[in-house]
């Protein structure tokens, strides 16, 4: 159901998520990097149960005056991997498997939290703001799944047996795609906005993990044309996480309990590495990557970022730094993410 917002407080002292609840179903979006006036968020809850029991929800940032059709960006963000253990004990002190912290995750993207949900990254907003300036309409949707947008129940299972619940992840990643193709579907969601999209103009955006979910999404057997793509600071292959098993045990066990023992012998082939190989991407692939990234095995991205560069209309870029996702405070980058997307042009320092 479309739910009234919870009051939209730039520098506000409380977490999205404890804010009382006000009377309004749109809110405005303001952000220092952005020009456009216009803009508001609405929130939806959906029929898709997170494992605390609570709905899903969904953010659509939009500009409420513009009157022609608008392109379409699906945002998923990162932070989305966490389990619990059989003594209770979770990867994460903060659980990630409620909505409450999908919520507050949401707002960090925006560049709308007064304190870091992942003190590693940086979020301003920039890539918010370059979207709506170039009058994109937004879907942010909340993972607190914790399985990296890989599992859909009765498809792609998460080990059930161990963990007592279903993972949705993948699930409610491509819910946006049908809430922007499919009217029934939006119906049956009670998804509507004031504003009309071009469900033919659909762009993937993926952050961290997030760009695990953009690969996810292509994989789809349903999935609809997609303009273009870009992913920043993606693990996309996770073999060299098994490979190292030594080096990363509790990143091991999270990924046993998502992908199953099955998908382990296959995990790799829900990667961009391996559309790129089967020319299963859009014309339009924008890369981003650091080989100092500390968060991140090098080789869960330079492989890629090798076989995609490869394709001179693909945009990847090395920004040899220490930074683990550059489009939440770089405005001049996600400008030109923004830009690539809409036209193709390969920025010239490129």
């Amino acid at each position: 159901m479309r739910i009234p917002l919870l009051l939209l407080l730039i520098g506000c002292s409380k977490p999205f998520a404890d804010l009382p609840q006000l009377s309004f179903e749109e809110i405005p979006y303001d952000n220092p990097m952005m020009e456009a006036t216009d803009a508001v968020i609405t929130a939806f809850d959906t029929q898709l149960t997170c494992p605390d029991g609570t709905d899903a929800r969904l953010f659509a940032l939009y500009r409420n005056d513009v009157t022609e059709m608008s392109p379409v960006a699906i945002v998923l963000h990162s932070g989305a991997f966490d389990y619990t253990d059989i003594d209770g004990v979770g990867y994460h002190n903060e659980s990630r498997l409620q909505r409450s912290w999908a919520i507050t995750k949401v707002w960090e993207t925006l560049g709308l939290s007064t304190t870091a949900v992942d003190p590693f990254e940086d979020h301003q907003g920039a890539l918010s703001a370059a979207l709506t300036d170039a009058g994109f309409i937004q879907l942010y949707p909340g993972n607190c799944w914790g399985d990296l947008w890989h599992n859909e129940q009765g498809y792609q299972d998460n080990d059930t047996s161990l963990e007592g619940f279903s993972r949705n992840g993948r699930t409610f990643a491509y819910w946006m795609l049908r809430l922007i193709t499919d009217p029934s579907f939006a119906e049956s969601q009670n998804f509507q906005l004031p504003v009309t999209w071009d469900s033919e103009s659909i762009s993937l955006i993926g952050l961290g993990n997030g760009g695990r979910g953009v690969a996810e999404m292509l994989n789809h057997d349903s999935a609809p044309a997609i303009q273009g793509i870009i992913v920043d600071s993606s693990p996309d292959l996770l073999t060299p996480y098994l490979d190292d098993a030594d080096a990363f045990p509790d990143e091991v066990e999270g990924l046993q309990r998502i992908f199953g023992e099955k998908g382990l012998d296959a995990i790799d082939d829900w990667s961009l590495h391996t559309l790129n190989e089967s020319g299963g991407l859009p014309e339009k692939v924008g890369f981003i990557w650091s080989d100092g990234n500390p968060r991140l095995p090098v080789d869960s991205m330079s492989h890629t970022a090798a076989a995609l560069s490869e394709t001179d209309t693909f945009w990847v870029t090395n920004q040899t730094s220490t930074q683990h996702i550059h489009l939440g405070t770089d405005l001049d980058m996600a400008q030109a993410a923004v830009e690539y997307l809409l036209t193709g042009t390969i920025p010239a320092s490129e």
